[in-house]
């Protein structure tokens, strides 16, 4: 079993390891967003190979495909159809492996229907569950292949406004628990916390600044502030 960042336990769901590992997955993609712009990937599914241009290509593991038709998702551990190389599909079988030990459907599933939104959801928490430096949606005809990269040519972002603009976004546009999602994220980024004693608020130390985030009863936002050496 491959050795995970962030604790997983039997009573998670889905929903709730979308919660922990969503906005880290968020950061990472923003990373990948800053080397290839708009440029669209062109995937080699044989060599295993996507590659923007001729500045990045980047091999990948493939986690799973979409039929934009049918809007099945099928697993990469699953692929009799494709024959896809073992090498390729490593960390598919993981995700199978880590559902089946805290029984959770949608990593056992062979195949289901869903979306895009559902597809990129499940990209999302396996980019970060792996600590994976980006995942890509590659469309290949009819079929849209989620990859994921593990790379050093994909620079990352430690400020604390990368934090607050990708946190804010991710509680705000997602129906998540804030204060399940803040604990997850700081958490993965290796960010210290202090916790205050009527846990309606949390202190993270990123660099040499501080992002305070208050909590109603709830677990829900009602305050992300950045605290600066100087304040």
């Amino acid at each position: 079993m491959v050795e995970l960042p962030l604790e997983i336990t039997e009573e998670d769901t889905f929903k709730s390891l979308f919660t922990k590992f969503g906005a880290y997955a968020l950061d990472k993609q923003e990373n990948l967003s800053t080397i290839i712009g708009d440029m669209e990937g062109d995937f080699n599914i044989e060599e295993g190979l996507l590659s923007f241009g001729d500045d990045y290509n980047f091999h990948v593991q493939i986690l799973g495909y979409l039929s934009i038709e049918s809007g099945d998702f099928s697993w990469a551990w699953d692929n009799d159809e494709l024959n896809l190389d073992d090498n390729l599909i490593r960390e598919s079988k993981q995700v199978k492996e880590i559902g089946e030990k805290y029984n959770i459907p949608s990593f056992t599933t062979p195949m289901y229907n869903t979306d895009l939104e559902g597809a990129h959801f499940l990209s999302m928490v396996v980019v970060s569950m792996f600590d994976d430096d980006a995942y890509y949606p590659a469309q290949i005809g009819d079929y849209i292949f989620f990859v994921t990269i593990k790379s050093d040519q994909i620079p990352t972002d430690d400020s604390i406004e990368r934090f607050q603009v990708v946190f804010d976004s991710f509680q705000r546009d997602y129906e998540v628990n804030g204060k399940k999602a803040f604990e997850g994220y700081v958490a993965l980024k290796g960010y210290p916390v202090n916790v205050h004693e009527n846990d309606d608020f949390q202190i993270a130390k990123i660099g040499n600044d501080r992002f305070m985030v208050g909590y109603t009863k709830r677990g829900n936002i009602n305050l992300i502030k950045i605290l600066k050496p100087d304040d």
